[in-house]
């Protein structure tokens, strides 16, 4: 059985999770009492939605692998603080950062639970970003395939077995390390702001068809890419948009939000 454990849960969606028949079985008795200091039934409940909502059952099995999980943190936290190891400046300032991140989410979880946002607003968002992508005039798009390498040598290799004839998406079938590689190493149509400069310059220069003419590095990885067509920019409908769209009007409210803390703070 596959258990999630508590560390790797995003705290937004497990504090959002909450209802209220776990909060009801907060003053239930303990699933455990590790050297005095009670488990509650509570960190239970939560450990079990988590684990729910990433498609496992809730079984007697599942709720016993999960106190055997939570006697376990506990037990290794407890051995933490008898090493004084809780009192370090660096565990502070960590245990600061995660607790100002737990709350900054649920700050903006609460406030997008009582300001809705609404589909009159995302298409308003929507059209503000159609008029300016058509201010700014006509745009090319491009459809790129690449096969990722992780050393300039192998990237090489591949280039030279591509300018000898073999098939760029077999290629990236059987070389590249990125998840492209099922689909021959099609990445599907971008504008060039939308990929990294070091490929974007590159690929404005290609002609359908071709193919780098070095690797291109991108951090730690080489990239073998092929330009595979281009077109006029093509506006994408409110639909296909809307998470984009919804991206951008999230970043927008945090934004007015902060401005509106900051406006009422007293900051030295």
């Amino acid at each position: 059985m596959k258990v999630l454990p508590p560390s790797f849960m995003k705290w937004a969606s497990f504090w959002a999770g909450f209802s209220l028949s776990v909060a009801a079985q907060a003053a239930g008795a303990p699933v455990a009492v590790v050297n005095g200091v009670a488990i509650s039934a509570r960190l239970m409940e939560q450990n079990v939605q988590a684990n729910v909502a990433q498609g496992q059952r809730d079984t007697p099995e599942l709720r016993a692998a999960l106190r055997q999980e939570l006697v376990a943190r506990e037990l290794m936290t407890q051995e933490a603080q008898k090493r004084g190891l809780d009192k370090l400046p660096a565990t502070q300032d960590a245990l600061q950062t995660l607790r100002q991140n737990l709350l900054i989410e649920l700050v903006l979880n609460d406030e997008f639970t009582k300001n809705p946002i609404t589909d009159a607003e995302l298409k308003t968002e929507y059209e503000r970003q159609v008029k300016a992508l058509r201010a700014a005039g006509e745009l090319q798009q491009y459809q790129i395939s690449t096969i990722v390498l992780s050393s300039e040598a192998d990237a090489r290799a591949v280039m030279t077995a591509v300018r000898a004839g073999q098939a760029f998406d077999a290629l990236a079938r059987a070389r590249s390390m990125d998840p492209s590689k099922d689909k021959g190493g099609e990445l599907g149509w971008f504008l060039p702001d939308q990929i990294a400069p070091a490929i974007s310059n590159v690929v404005v220069n290609l002609a359908p068809g071709a193919v780098s003419a070095a690797p291109i590095q991108v951090g730690p990885y080489w990239h073998v890419v092929r330009l595979n067509a281009k077109r006029p920019f093509q506006v994408p409908g409110f639909e296909e948009s809307k998470a984009l769209v919804q991206a951008a009007v999230v970043q927008s409210r945090r934004a007015a939000l902060l401005k509106r803390l900051s406006d009422a703070a007293v900051v030295k």
